[in-house]
């Protein structure tokens, strides 16, 4: 799109966001409960016979003070990770929420030290672990060696100060649900690992139609014991620069081969790292998340993203993409809890005829 066209676009969403506010303004006059009247009139003007639409409050501030008083007696680590998010001062914000929600809890900035200052005294001023890591000298595809980075410095300090759980989050994300950690050390504890020296690393279900992209586990979120976090995250950088070739047309199979999203580049060199095959295909990927992983969805965690203009786009992140899925694509099949219980327990089992999904055109 030419930038004479992106600014005409530009300037009629604004035109047409401004309509919206003035009939929010004009309802806000009128009604008493204006919010929950304006998004239900809302929902049902743009419901279809194909979709049932609705909307979804959620606090900013989910704190304690509206919970049961509980936590696990384990020491755990949230490690933020990632460039400083200053917009509406989301990162300091979300520190200062997770110190509230989550008391017990050792939070660690891992970030650069190129971050501009004014942003890393906010930080510091916040009572938590400051990390500043120098950026590697090759980015990796898509920037992973960034993470890998930033991440594994966070771990190791958490480490250091003995933490036997760690939860590897984003600077530009906030996990907003009341004991979740105290949630996800229980299902560990639940679905014990075969090696009784090791524990499952509990992985994150995007919307990414990750049941047949092979090692497609979303990177946002982690949460393990110390050991096997540091074990993730201690994998060979990647050599590459930060756009990786590929054909046009691609196969879900074709990008997993190439380790082009991050994502995939650390679940594969990880469970390549520990013994598995990683020949790309549908039951590979199947047996080592079964074997090594416990996958939660995004419901399960209240994750905050507020990227881009998917901000308000929760369908997005919930995964539906039911307008552009068939029969043929299974886009919207993850592994969300229920798929992977449904793994583990053997009701869904692997059959060769699902290599096929893996061989569809990703776009």
């Amino acid at each position: 799109m030419s930038k004479g066209k992106d600014k005409v676009k530009q300037r009629l969403n604004k035109c047409l966001s401004n309509v919206i506010k003035l009939n929010y303004r004009l309802i806000r006059r009128m009604k008493k409960n204006s919010r929950d009247f304006f998004m239900t009139e809302t929902c049902k003007c743009v419901q279809d016979s194909r979709y049932q639409i609705a909307f979804r409050m959620m606090p900013n501030d989910n704190c304690e003070k509206y919970s049961l008083s509980y936590s696990q007696k384990d020491f755990y680590a949230i490690v933020l990770q990632g460039p400083i998010r200053a917009e509406d001062d989301f990162t300091v914000e979300t520190i200062k929420y997770y110190k509230r929600a989550y008391p017990q809890a050792l939070i660690v900035v891992s970030t650069w030290k190129d971050e501009n200052l004014s942003d890393i005294k906010k930080i510091q001023d916040c009572g938590v672990e400051l990390v500043l890591c120098d950026k590697p000298e090759k980015t990796g595809s898509l920037m992973v060696n960034y993470q890998l980075t930033n991440s594994l410095a966070g771990i190791k300090r958490a480490e250091e100060l003995g933490a036997k759980y760690i939860a590897k989050t984003r600077t530009d994300q906030r996990v907003n649900k009341a004991h979740v950690f105290e949630y996800l050390t229980g299902l560990m504890d639940s679905f014990p690992h075969s090696n009784s020296r090791k524990k499952r690393i509990v992985t994150l279900s995007m919307n990414y139609g990750n049941l047949f992209y092979p090692y497609l586990i979303s990177d946002f979120f982690y949460y393990g014991a110390t050991a096997d976090m540091l074990n993730l995250f201690s994998i060979p950088l990647d050599n590459r620069d930060r756009v990786v070739a590929i054909k046009e047309l691609a196969t879900r199979r074709e990008f997993s081969e190439k380790e082009i999203a991050p994502e995939v580049y650390i679940i594969k060199e990880y469970l390549r790292k520990i013994g598995y095959k990683c020949d790309n295909s549908v039951r590979d990927y199947w047996n080592g998340v079964k074997n090594e992983m416990i996958c939660v969805g995004q419901k399960d965690l209240d994750l905050i993203w507020p990227k881009y203009e998917d901000k308000y786009r929760l369908h997005h992140c919930y995964g539906d993409y039911y307008e552009d899925d068939s029969k043929e694509k299974m886009k919207t099949e993850n592994f969300d809890f229920v798929n992977w219980l449904n793994l583990y327990s053997g009701t869904l089992e692997y059959k060769s005829e699902y290599e096929k999904y893996a061989d569809v055109v990703f776009k």
